[in-house]
């Protein structure tokens, strides 16, 4: 018998591929993504840090008179104050519709930034209550207790649950599909195997995945400011990608994630994310569609 992670991967790498479909026959879905995200600042050792921008906590230097990092957590709250409002503007700008990955805490410490989000129509996803929690590091029952305390939160700042989940870090456990499953999610997007959304079976559950593979690509701004790129190399990138993703799609339909991290939308960032917007709209037979608007169409043209 295979062990239980073993077992549960399998699930996801032997998934059939999907035959899709786009509403009004296009060709190339697009969903745009935004991260809000936001982190405890704890010493708790079940919060591993996040590495990037994030990730603010004690200085390691011994030396250090005052052992609090308060450069990165003021890079940190770059999201919520500035950068957030930024994205909002270029969407709203083309009138274009998102979905926001936003841990729980982003939403307590930036809730007018969370109103505004869901008041323009865009997706709310769940995150995980904070970035630097992470699944892999909880016991089931505490992650069980972390998806309903995150749906709760939302709920009670906007009247309306959240249907999809990325998982902080994008590292799920083997029971985070069942756990959202047994939650009323729709959608799961932690797995990077496919450029298509496909239907995940675990523990006699199901769940639409739509991978959030710009990790890999490389079309994610924190992870390409990593590598030392800028905001030009993005959208050559985006560019690049699109071009073969449109070109494929002539001969069945394709799907692309451009992921938009809040505290990394500088203006020259904003810049990047307003061209790609208009490149992908000056293409015929192109979807832009929230995860949830694809999530629906799938599950529903499924029965």
């Amino acid at each position: 018998m295979l062990p239980q992670h073993q077992s549960f991967y399998e699930a996801f790498s032997k998934a059939d591929k999907l035959k899709l479909e786009w509403p009004h026959k296009a060709k190339l879905a697009v969903s745009l993504v935004g991260n809000l995200e936001a982190w405890t600042e704890s010493l708790d050792p079940k919060h591993r840090r996040t590495h990037h921008v994030g990730g603010s906590g004690p200085l390691t230097n011994d030396d250090a008179r005052c052992s609090y990092d308060f450069k990165t957590a003021s890079e940190n709250d770059y999201g919520g104050r500035t950068g957030a409002w930024r994205i909002l503007r270029i969407l709203k700008k083309y009138d274009v519709k998102a979905s926001f990955n936003i841990n729980a805490l982003a939403a307590i410490k930036y809730p007018e930034a969370v109103k505004q989000i869901h008041a323009d129509g865009h997706e709310v996803v769940g995150h995980n209550y904070a970035e630097d929690i992470q699944s892999p590091f909880l016991s089931r029952e505490e992650e069980k207790e972390e998806i309903q305390a995150c749906v709760k939160i939302f709920r009670e700042l906007l009247g309306e649950r959240p249907y999809g989940w990325l998982s902080s870090g994008m590292r799920h456990t083997e029971h985070t599909v069942a756990l959202l499953a047994e939650e009323g999610f729709l959608w799961h997007g932690d797995a990077l195997n496919d450029d298509d959304p496909y239907i995940v079976r675990v523990d006699g559950k199901t769940m639409l995945e739509i991978p959030y593979k710009t990790s890999v690509t490389g079309l994610n701004d924190t992870g390409m400011f990593r590598r030392g790129k800028m905001a030009r190399d993005l959208l050559q990138a985006f560019k690049d990608e699109f071009d073969v993703l449109y070109e494929e799609s002539q001969e069945r339909p394709k799907f692309l994630t451009v992921g938009m991290h809040c505290q990394m939308a500088f203006p020259a960032t904003g810049k990047f994310y307003d061209e790609a917007i208009q490149y992908a709209r000056s293409f015929p037979d192109v979807w832009f569609a929230r995860r949830i608007d694809i999530a629906r169409w799938i599950l529903e043209a499924r029965g």
